[in-house]
């Protein structure tokens, strides 16, 4: 063996563990971004399901001007998947009352001649409160109830 292959091979394994360590790495760089995206991603998500303020209310019908013998209308409200608590409504000739039937959330509510309710306006007031006790109110426009 010549003078020369000693140091060539030695330099070859400095090399290639340089080059092995480069690789290792680059592999965990990757991991910790890929990581911390996850990281940021469920953090995100938990902080969507907590979140500070108040749920908010949706109508499938909001109102009709249109007279009609029954009417069914779809509350749904939303904050987060596990912060929404409790959804109340109740039908009212006025504006104003404080809703005590207590729903489910995506609930079909109806209001009709036949059970009892009498020709008229009515408003649909609904209420959705999360688990820290915020609540937020929705006043339908006017329903027009009658045959």
């Amino acid at each position: 063996m010549k003078k020369n292959e000693k140091g060539f091979i030695a330099i070859s394994i400095i090399y290639s563990i340089f080059i092995l360590f480069i690789m290792i790495l680059i592999a965990l760089m990757f991991s910790y971004i890929s990581d911390r995206r996850s990281s940021n991603r469920i953090k995100d998500d938990i902080k969507n399901q907590f979140s500070i303020g108040t749920p908010s209310i949706i109508y499938s019908q909001n109102g009709s001007e249109t007279k009609a013998s029954n009417f069914t209308v779809r509350i749904t409200a939303t904050k987060g998947k596990f912060a929404l608590g409790t959804i109340k409504y109740m039908w009212s000739t006025t504006q104003t009352g404080t809703p005590t039937t207590v729903v489910e959330n995506n609930a079909n509510v109806s209001i009709s001649l036949t059970a009892g309710y009498q020709p008229g306006d009515y408003y649909l007031i609904s209420q959705a409160c999360d688990i820290n006790g915020n609540c937020t109110t929705l006043i339908s426009k006017r329903f027009v109830l009658g045959s």
